[in-house]
């Protein structure tokens, strides 16, 4: 490889960083306020109706901040956990067709669909081990619900909730939900799949904009995510957001047979309403953001 053609693949990653950290901000503005009633939903046993009770309760109790609450860590981590998995997928799809395993036999040139969602699976998997305790962070600070005048809250900030878990229960506690992490996120099978069935759809028709097609396709692609994973980002969230001093569940298996003898088959879908309704406008921003920052960048520079 000549000179210029390592540069040309140094700046091409570059340009997945810098395109991906704009799609994970772009993710976290459009969509943090569906995910914090997802995730009260999720938690909270049965002290919301449903998905607008939850809303109205907490803009009547705690504003609009409320449904921002663990927006930080999201806001400064999505951004470079996105840089990471637009890479690792970039690189990953690049790997599968030089080698030619599961390729499109129409266009060899081009990654096929099982490539697009095995690199979706072993990235996601990957991403696990940093957006673990990221994740823990931002669902205990989701459900700290509105206190009495004069009452301290258990966490004045990320910070402090890093802080007092660790102290707690060590870094498996900032590590709890690993397992749940892995599988739910190992399911961008779906997430990336989706996307790149939507965005040939939409690009062989040729009066879709490429722009609306981006958005669409991400909606799409945010939709078949959460249609692949749902129950399993109820369990993490519980074992997230329980005390890890005196723990309900004691790992996934135990915290799927408990959730199942004791609440029922129904509640492995608490929120996914909220989910869905989020993941249409979150996604579609993420995606058109990533493309968008991306084709602004130069081919080399």
């Amino acid at each position: 490889m000549s000179s210029n053609d390592s540069k040309g693949v140094v700046w091409d990653k570059a340009r997945n960083l810098i395109a991906g950290s704009a799609s994970g901000v772009a993710l976290v503005g459009a969509g943090h306020a569906f995910d914090t009633v997802k995730v009260r939903l999720q938690t909270s046993h049965g002290k919301f109706k449903g998905p607008i009770h939850c809303l109205l309760v907490t803009l009547k109790e705690e504003g609009v901040r409320g449904l921002y609450k663990g927006a930080t860590p999201p806001m400064v981590a999505t951004g470079f956990i996105n840089s990471i998995m637009f890479t690792l997928m970039a690189t990953c799809k690049q790997n599968m067709t030089k080698l030619k395993w599961l390729e499109n036999p129409n266009d060899p040139s081009q990654p096929s669909i099982k490539q697009v969602m095995f690199c979706g699976t072993t990235t996601g998997a990957l991403l696990a081990f940093i957006v673990t305790p990221i994740e823990c962070v931002k669902a205990k600070l989701q459900v700290q619900y509105a206190l009495p005048p004069g009452v301290k809250p258990e966490f004045t900030g990320p910070i402090s909730c890093v802080r007092k878990t660790f102290k707690a229960g060590g870094i498996r506690a900032l590590y709890a939900g690993f397992i749940a992490t892995i599988l739910h996120r190992g399911s961008n099978w779906s997430y990336f799949g989706g996307y790149e069935i939507a965005k040939r759809y939409f690009h062989k028709n040729e009066k879709v904009p490429k722009s609306v097609a981006s958005i669409l396709a991400g909606a799409f692609a945010g939709t078949c995510f959460w249609l692949s994973c749902y129950p399993v980002d109820v369990v993490k969230n519980r074992m997230q957001t329980q005390s890890p001093t005196n723990p309900k569940y004691h790992s996934f298996r135990h915290c799927v047979s408990t959730i199942w003898k004791q609440e029922g088959y129904k509640a492995f879908f608490k929120g996914f309403t909220p989910a869905i309704l989020r993941g249409l406008p979150a996604n579609g921003a993420a995606f058109f953001a990533f493309e968008t920052v991306y084709n602004l960048l130069p081919d080399r520079l």
